[in-house]
């Protein structure tokens, strides 16, 4: 390596003298905002215009599509008219390949390129064949898994990426057991892709190194290649270092720049050692010139000043001359948070003029609050882009692949997990913009699915205006799973004339787009891969990540947006107003990356190092890279821990941007100037409530609020909660249908029971209810699996794979307290299959509905399990509480009764023996076995004439209190008239 000495700074008005330097190796080191991919524009241009050098001769590389086609603009701003076809190191190495794999490589053609998607999917598939034995035993039960085939197709790719090939792997591998299997799974894969005819992303790269490396392709290039321009040198991996190589030897000038505290894609195998080592890499070339570009255009003071504490040996950079601020603030929760930066948004776009382009919001995970980001700025009507993550998550796809989901799961039962997945997916088109159904029509159609166990083909045309094509498309699935992809796409599109009247709208929210680039991206899948049917394609993209944008123009927007997008995403931008948002500790820095099953990193060429450090070094790059993206102001923001997130707090990084300030709220100017309506609403309803401001503004307060017309104020009835006035006519409709939980919740409390169930007002549910939802869907998940696999019943092990595949889909608060509630499923399905209480019964129906008819009222209900021992049926239903129903209260059980005498009147259950038990399940009450209560077959006659009086009840609507010790735990005594503080809600 070259001393500093050797090192030549540029300032700008060098530049012309360097740029003319065109010969042998030289490297630019630039910090932030220098102006590299400017310089190497001008570099090329300089070839081009001045040199005569052909454009076709001068290789110009970067790492993204974006950032490639940022340097061909700015070559062409220098040299109008000349193209420099600057692109990606994978694009290049594609087209060489293609130009000259078949003579060389013994192709009969190009292989096809594998995405990432298939790529995965290729894994998978191959894994679920292994033999078990010739892997690690930790991994012998995930063979076949989404979660392995991930880790294995990443493995892969940094073999690739860090050049070891297949006797280099084996040597490896056999000092690490948990490698066992890979180096023969290599081989394997290698195999199937020249099957195939494919090529993934790694074995392009790999098979263009050596590609090069052959002496007829060598010197074909000798006289096409002449120059070589690398932007972002810092971010390539070894082998695309060996690619950069193999061309620079054609013609011997090779030029790059980077910044090494910028390299942040370690996780893709990016080795920021590629620039720290150009002179050991390229010697061989000639002297090694290296410039440095001394002074920054985009960041002042403020910032290099604190980027420099984030990484002290940055680049010594002369900052811009413009002044700027670093700014950081703690929120006591993330809607505050996301709020507050949707508010200052707006604040710099109408109070200082500054372009809705010139500001980003960076978060470091996708998943966390760009959602809630995006909504917040929504509300105010602020311009920006759209955070969909993935085409299929764009709502106009979502109609496509809801209608693949519904059309080919149309036959499973209403009541299992399929079933109830396809529900929600009917659902979202029924509710949504292709027939915008009203929701008491959505909802009487779900009623009578669940209640005939009808299909939806059968319902839809009965429910939907013109649903006849729905239906059509529903019954049959054959355009889903047999057509070809993009041939199945065009039958739902001809079939479903909504969908050409979605689109043709003038707002269409964005479908138009999104519904091209998906069939740009069947055409492309047609041409890989012909046989993919659009069910094919669904599977692969549901189950991975997928770029939103594959194949959308890359052109800058037509209007003004603000930038919502990831850290890693924003490299190589520029704003004025950069919020850096949720750098919050765990999130960022993100120190989970390496843990993986297979641990990739150590493939490296220097796996002796602590990886902790590693990555939190790489972090702390991440965190450079953010704080430099702004010219002007940077921002940084968090939530602290509130009373259920023990384990949040504010990142590590955020004392370094704050050099010794306070960590706290952004303070309140009382002096600031209402902006908006809503703003002005809120000003004006704090004045009129603060008892400090005098009497004639507050009351001019009260009446600009109460003033109408009015259109930039809300009127009171549109506030949340408030609900208008209802009818005085009663609320018992002429169709009265109830259920055993009805039943009991009026025999405990009549008022309560109108309160809750008829007039809406609801009480918390709270994490107990949802517990209870969560091992109900568990268990029967579980049960239905073991069922099917000719089982009577599932194992505890098999329970809770179901518990952990579901629990993220139920709230149950976060950090410490969510995973005490992870811990009290577990320990209900260990106790529950442990001590079984019916080890011999064979179940039959698992939540099986079930319907009484008395004195014309419709009785409806759910068994959660039904089975047969002896030739007796039991109905069971699983409680998860740990207090248990007395015996006496549970022989005349009304819930119990219900189910008894319903399935003694349902010939499905009669025909599979005689209904004379009913049990409840406490798994959770303590015990050495699994606590039950049972009904009193005698108390049957008795159980019908309560449900009976309680359905007069309720039809009279004799809605008396039961005042008792339970109202000290009402959760709607605040508006129950038989205690003062609830009389506060009525008119009297």
């Amino acid at each position: 390596m070259l001393a500093a000495d050797d090192v030549i700074p540029l300032e700008p008005a060098d530049w012309s003298d360097a740029i003319a330097l065109t010969d042998g190796p030289q490297s630019v080191i630039a910090g932030p905002g220098t102006g590299k991919t400017e310089f190497l524009a001008r570099r090329c241009a300089h070839l081009v215009n001045v040199l005569g050098v052909a454009p076709s001769e001068v290789v110009a590389l970067t790492f993204s599509r974006r950032a490639a086609q940022r340097l061909r603009r700015r070559v062409a701003v220098h040299a109008p008219g000349r193209v420099v076809p600057a692109s990606t190191f994978h694009s290049l190495a594609y087209r060489l390949l293609e130009a000259y794999g078949p003579a060389h490589l013994a192709w009969e053609r190009m292989p096809t390129l594998l995405t990432s998607v298939e790529h995965v999917g290729l894994v998978r598939d191959l894994l679920a064949g292994e033999t078990a034995s010739d892997w690690a035993p930790h991994l012998r039960d995930m063979l076949g898994s989404q979660t392995l085939a991930r880790e294995v197709s990443d493995f892969l790719m940094r073999s690739q990426e860090y050049m070891i090939d297949e006797d280099a792997l084996r040597d490896r591998a056999a000092a690490r057991g948990d490698w066992r299997g890979l180096a023969a799974f290599r081989r394997r894969y290698r195999d199937e892709l020249e099957r195939q005819g494919r090529i993934d992303y790694g074995t392009l790269q790999a098979e263009a190194v050596r590609l090069l490396a052959l002496p007829g392709v060598a010197a074909a290039l000798a006289d096409q290649i002449r120059y070589v321009v690398i932007d972002e040198y810092q971010d390539t991996t070894p082998a695309q270092a060996a690619f950069v190589q193999a061309l620079a030897a054609a013609g011997g000038n090779v030029v790059v720049a980077g910044d090494p505290n910028q390299s942040i894609y370690g996780f893709r195998g990016a080795d920021p050692d590629n620039l720290v080592e150009f002179e050991r890499d390229f010697s061989d070339l000639g002297p090694i010139t290296r410039f440095a570009l001394a002074r920054s255009f985009r960041c002042p003071p403020e910032i290099l000043q604190t980027a420099q504490r984030l990484a002290p040996h940055s680049i010594d950079t002369t900052p811009a001359r413009h002044r700027g601020s670093v700014e950081a603030y703690v929120f006591s929760q993330q809607s505050e948070e996301s709020e507050w930066i949707a508010a200052e948004v707006q604040r710099l776009i109408l109070s200082e003029s500054v372009p809705a382009s010139s500001i980003a919001v960076l978060v470091r995970s996708k998943r966390r609050l760009l959602t809630e980001l995006s909504r917040a700025m929504a509300r105010r009507r602020i311009p920006h882009n759209m955070p969909d993550s993935r085409l299929v998550d764009h709502p106009g796809v979502r109609l496509v692949f809801d209608l693949v989901a519904a059309a080919v799961n149309d036959r499973a039962p209403a009541a299992s997990g399929i079933g109830a997945e396809t529900d929600q997916a009917i659902r979202r088109l029924l509710l949504g913009p292709l027939y915008s159904l009203p929701l008491g029509a959505e909802r009487h159609a779900l009623r009578r699915r669940r209640a005939e166990g009808a299909q939806w083909s059968a319902l839809v045309e009965d429910v939907v205006p013109d649903g006849a094509g729905l239906a059509g498309i529903l019954s049959d699935s054959r355009w889903a799973t047999h057509m070809t992809a993009a041939d199945g796409f065009w039958y739902l599109w001809t079939s479903l004339p909504r969908f050409a009247q979605l689109v043709e709208r003038p707002d269409d929210g964005g479908v138009r787009r999104a519904l091209a680039s998906l069939s740009q991206a069947l055409g492309r899948l047609a041409e890989r891969d012909p046989q993919r049917s659009l069910f094919d394609y669904w599977a692969l993209v549901d189950r991975d990540d997928f770029e939103a944008d594959p194949l959308i123009s890359l052109d800058e927007p037509e209007v003004e947006r603000v930038t919502l997008t990831t850290l890693h995403q924003a490299k190589g931008l520029e704003f004025d107003t950069v919020f850096v948002a949720d750098a919050t500790e765990g999130v960022f820095p993100d120190l989970r990356r390496h843990r993986s099953l297979l641990q990739p990193h150590l493939l490296s060429h220097r796996p002796d190092l602590d990886h902790d450090v590693v990555q939190l070094h790489e972090e702390l790059r991440l965190a450079y890279t953010a704080l430099t993206r702004s010219s002007r102001r940077s921002v940084w923001t968090t939530t602290q821990a509130g009373i259920d997130q023990s384990d949040r707090r504010p990142s590590r990084f955020l004392p370094l941007l704050a050099d010794g300030r306070d960590l706290g709220a952004p303070g309140q100017d009382p002096e600031a100037i209402p902006l908006t309506y809503l703003e002005a609403e809120a000003h004006l309803r704090r004045l009129a409530t603060d008892a400090s401001a005098a009497a004639a503004n507050r009351l001019a307060a009260v009446d600009r609020l109460v003033a109408r017309p009015n259109p930039g104020l809300r009127p009171v009835e549109s506030f949340t909660g408030i609900r208008q006035r209802g009818p005085d006519t009663g609320v018992i409709g002429p169709d009265l249908r109830l259920s055993p939980s009805q039943a009991q919740s009026y025999a405990d409390c009549p008022r309560r029971y109108v309160l809750e169930r008829r007039l809406g007002v609801e009480s918390d549910y709270g994490t107990y209810g949802t517990f209870g939802r969560l091992i109900h869907d568990v268990l029967e998940r579980a049960e239905r699996a073991a069922l099917e696999k000719g089982r009577t019943r599932a194992t505890a092990e098999e329970a809770i794979d179901v518990l952990d595949s579901l629990f993220h889909l139920y709230d149950l608060g976060t950090g410490q307290r969510r995973l005490a509630w992870r811990r009290r499923g577990i320990r209900l399905v260990e106790h529950l299959y442990s001590t079984w209480p019916t080890p011999e019964a064979v179940p039959v129906f698992l939540e099986h509905p079930l319907q009484l008819i008395i004195d014309g009222v419709e009785w409806i209900g759910r068994a959660d399990r039904i089975e047969v021992e002896r030739g007796i049926v039991r109905i069971v239903d699983y409680k998860t509480t740990t207090s248990v129903l007395g015996v006496a209260d549970a022989a005349q059980s009304l819930q119990l009764g219900f189910y008894l005498l319903a399935a003694r009147q349902d010939p499905q259950v009669v025909a599979a023996g005689d209904p004379r038990e009913a049990q409840l399940w406490y798994p959770l009450a303590k015990g050495k076995s699994v606590a039950t209560r049972a009904l009193d077959v005698d108390a049957l006659h008795d159980v019908e004439q309560r449900l009976r009086d309680i359905a007069a009840g309720i039809a009279a609507e004799r809605w008396d209190p039961a005042i008792g010790p339970g109202c000290e735990r009402c959760g709607v005594r605040l508006v129950c008239p038989s205690f003062p503080e609830g009389r506060e809600a009525y008119l009297r």
